[in-house]
C-alpha cells in the first residue's frame, strides 16, 4: 500500500520538461532548446558558407532549409589555430574546436515564452582578428537573457580568411580585406529582419565587443554599409588602442608577397589552396601567447571609409557609446626591478622618460612592479580621456567611460593576473564560476552590477543606475566609472601631475592607448 501511495505523489512533484521551442523565420524553422526560463538558439546561419568560389567574397545570403533545422548546438567556429591556454586564460576564455571555413552562424538566448520589443544585445568577440568565436564559454547568453534581453553572438572570418587583401581581390570589387567586417555586418541585417521573432526590438540593437570585437564596434560606426543596424555601442577594451589600422595599398602588397611565396598569382589560383596551407603560411606562434594582429581591417575608402582610432573620422552611425579599459590590461610581467622599469621606461617613451620616471616610484623591486602596472594604466586611460574629448559627440551620442579594477580570481596553481585583459566578460555576461577558479558573494555581487548597467544603456542608452551620477566624456570631468572594490566616479589617471604629464606626451606627438 506506501509504495502505491508514493507513486502519484512523486508524479505530481515531477516537474514536465519544458517542450522544446520552436521559431520560424524565412529561411525556416528553428528548433532550438529551453533551460533555465530561457530558450537558445544555437548555430544558425546567417549567411551562406564562404567556401570555393565564395572564399574572400562578400557574404552571400543562407539558403532555406524544409523541416526544423536543430538549433541546439554550437556551429564551427572559423577557421584559425587551436590556443592553448597562456597567461591568465584558460579554456572558458578560448575557442575550441571544430574549425571550418564553413563558419558564419550565430547564437540567439530570449526569455522563455512569448516576448516583444525587447532590447537587443550582440556582441562581437575578439581575439586579434586572427581568433576566437561566438560559442566562447564566458559569452554564454543565458544569464542576461533571463534578466530581459535578446542575446545574441556571432562568428565572422578571421586571420587571412577574413582580412586578407590582394589586388586580385581588389579588382572583384567584393571588400578586399575587409570580409570579416562584412560578415559582421551581414549578421546585423540578418538581426534587423529577423529578431522580432524572438522577442527583440531591431530598433533598439545595442553592438558589443571586446578587443578587436571592440575595434569592430568602432569600425561599424564609420561604415556606411552598417547605418542603420544598430541604435548604441559598447567598446570594450577598444577605444584608444594605439593601433594604427592599414590602408588596402598596404595590405594589396602584404597579400601579393603571400601569393608570390604561395605560388598563387591570381584569383582563382588563391582559392585552389587549401585552407590548412593557408593557414601555415600565415601562423605565427600558435598556442604559444598572444595572438599578433596581422591581418586586420584595412581602411580602403569604401567599405572602411577611414580609421575610428581618429577620434575626429566621419561616423556613418553615430550612437551612444559606452566604453572603457580595465585595471591590468596586457601588462608586461617580465619587469621586476627598478632597472628594468627605468630601461622599458626609456625605451618606450624615448627622451620623454626623463618627465615620466619621477613621477613614478621605483627606488624598490616593489616600487617598480607596481609603478609597472601604474605607467601602463594611466598611459591608456590618458589615451581614453584625450581620445573622448576630442570626438564630436552631443546629447543624441553622449561618451561614457568606466574602468574595471575587480581583480579576476587567478586559476588554482597559478599567479594572480589581477583585472586582465577580457576579465571583465564573465560579470558582464554572467558567467563568473567556469574554470577551477574560487568566486566569492562579491564577484557575484558585482556580475550582476554589470549586468544592470548594460541593461539600462541597452534599455535607454544611458548606463547610469538610479542614484549614481555618470557624467559624459567631453563635459571637462576627468573622471571615469568604478566597477571594483571601489564604486563610483574616481579619476581616469592615479593623479593630477600624471594626467599632465601623459597630456604633455600626447601634444609631442607620442602615442598613448593599450598597445
Amino acid at each position: 500500500m506506501l509504495r502505491k501511495a508514493l507513486l502519484p505523489l512523486a508524479l505530481i512533484g515531477a516537474s514536465p520538461a519544458p517542450a522544446q521551442p520552436l521559431v520560424r523565420i524565412a529561411s525556416g524553422v528553428l528548433a532550438g532548446k529551453a533551460t533555465g526560463g530561457v530558450e537558445a538558439f544555437l548555430g544558425v546561419p546567417y549567411a551562406a558558407p564562404p567556401v570555393g568560389a565564395l572564399r574572400w567574397c562578400a557574404p552571400q545570403p543562407a539558403t532555406g532549409w524544409t523541416g526544423a533545422r536543430d538549433a541546439t548546438r554550437f556551429g564551427a567556429a572559423c577557421y584559425q589555430d587551436a590556443a592553448g591556454g597562456w597567461g591568465p586564460y584558460s579554456a572558458e576564455f578560448l575557442a575550441a574546436p571544430p574549425f571550418s571555413e564553413d563558419c558564419l552562424f550565430l547564437n540567439l538566448w530570449k526569455p522563455a515564452g512569448p516576448r516583444k520589443g525587447l532590447p537587443v544585445l550582440v556582441y562581437i568577440h575578439g581575439g586579434a582578428f586572427s581568433g576566437g568565436s561566438g560559442s566562447v564559454p564566458v559569452y554564454d547568453g543565458v544569464s542576461l537573457a533571463r534578466r530581459g534581453l535578446v542575446v545574441v553572438t556571432i562568428n565572422y572570418r578571421v586571420g587571412v580568411f577574413g582580412f586578407l587583401a590582394h589586388p586580385a581581390l581588389t579588382a572583384e570589387g567584393e571588400g578586399s580585406g575587409n570580409y570579416g567586417l562584412l560578415d559582421q555586418v551581414a549578421a546585423l541585417r540578418w538581426i534587423k529582419a529577423n529578431v522580432a521573432r524572438f522577442g527583440g526590438d531591431p530598433a533598439h540593437v545595442t553592438i558589443a565587443g571586446e578587443s578587436a570585437g571592440a575595434a569592430s564596434v568602432n569600425d561599424l560606426q564609420v561604415m556606411p554599409a552598417a547605418r542603420g543596424l544598430f541604435a548604441r555601442a559598447v567598446s570594450i577594451s577598444g577605444a584608444s588602442m594605439a593601433i594604427d589600422t592599414p590602408t588596402l595599398a598596404a595590405g594589396e602588397a602584404d597579400g601579393a608577397t603571400l601569393g608570390e611565396r604561395l605560388g598563387a598569382r591570381t584569383a582563382a589560383d588563391l582559392r585552389a589552396i587549401s585552407a590548412e596551407r593557408l593557414l601555415a603560411a600565415t601562423r605565427v606562434a600558435p598556442g604559444s601567447g598572444p595572438p599578433r594582429l596581422t591581418y586586420m581591417p584595412h581602411v580602403d575608402g569604401s567599405v572602411l571609409p577611414a580609421d575610428p582610432a581618429n577620434p575626429l573620422a566621419a561616423r556613418a552611425t553615430r550612437v551612444p557609446l559606452l566604453t572603457g579599459f580595465n585595471g591590468e590590461e596586457m601588462i608586461d610581467p617580465s619587469i621586476r626591478s627598478p632597472a628594468q622599469f627605468e630601461a622599458g621606461m626609456r625605451a618606450r617613451y624615448g627622451a620623454f622618460a626623463d618627465k615620466l620616471l619621477p613621477l613614478y616610484p621605483h627606488a624598490t623591486d616593489a616600487e617598480a612592479s607596481s609603478s609597472n602596472v601604474a605607467v601602463a594604466r594611466d598611459r591608456y586611460m590618458a589615451g581614453l580621456l584625450i581620445w573622448a574629448a576630442a570626438r564630436p559627440h552631443g546629447a543624441r551620442d553622449p561618451i561614457y567611460l568606466y574602468r574595471h579594477d575587480w581583480p579576476y580570481p587567478q586559476a588554482r596553481g597559478q599567479q594572480a593576473w589581477g583585472a586582465f585583459h577580457s576579465s571583465s566578460l564573465p560579470y558582464l555576461f554572467g558567467t563568473i564560476g567556469l574554470g577551477d577558479r574560487t568566486f566569492t558573494p562579491a564577484d557575484r555581487a558585482l556580475s550582476a552590477h554589470w549586468q544592470d548597467v548594460v541593461l539600462s544603456f541597452a534599455a535607454a542608452g544611458n548606463p547610469a543606475l538610479h542614484g549614481r551620477t555618470w557624467r559624459a566624456a567631453g563635459s571637462g570631468t576627468t573622471q571615469v566609472m568604478a566597477f571594483g572594490q571601489t564604486q563610483g566616479m574616481l579619476p581616469a589617471v592615479s593623479t593630477p601631475e600624471r594626467l599632465a604629464a601623459w597630456r604633455a606626451y600626447a601634444a609631442s606627438g607620442g602615442r598613448l592607448g593599450l598597445m
